[in-house]
C-alpha cells in the first residue's frame, strides 16, 4: 500500500511539472506569435516603402534623363500611360 501511495505521489508530481511546462510553452508560443505578426507588418511596410522608392527612382530617371537617353524613356512612359487611359475609356464605354 505504501508503494502504491509513492507511485501515485510521483505520478502527481510529474503531472504537475508537465502542466507547468505546458503553460510556459503556451505563453512562449503566444509571445512568438505576436512577434511574428509584428515582423510581418514591418515587412509589409518595408516592401511598400521599397516599391514607392523604386517608383520615385523611375520618375527621377525619366525627369532627369539619368540614362542619357531620357527622351526615349519619357516617350515609353507616355505611351504606357496612353494605353492605360485607352483601357479605362474602353471600360467606361463597354
Amino acid at each position: 500500500m505504501k508503494d502504491l501511495s509513492l507511485l501515485v505521489s510521483g505520478f502527481k508530481k510529474k503531472a504537475e511539472k508537465l502542466i507547468e511546462k505546458h503553460q510556459l510553452l503556451i505563453e512562449k508560443n503566444n509571445t512568438l506569435s505576436n512577434e511574428i505578426e509584428k515582423i510581418k507588418q514591418e515587412l509589409k511596410e518595408k516592401s511598400q516603402q521599397i516599391s514607392e522608392l523604386n517608383d520615385k527612382i523611375k520618375l527621377l530617371k525619366i525627369a532627369g534623363g539619368v540614362d542619357g537617353d531620357g527622351t526615349k524613356e519619357v516617350k515609353l512612359k507616355i505611351n504606357e500611360m496612353v494605353r492605360e487611359i485607352d483601357k479605362c475609356i474602353a471600360q467606361i464605354n463597354g
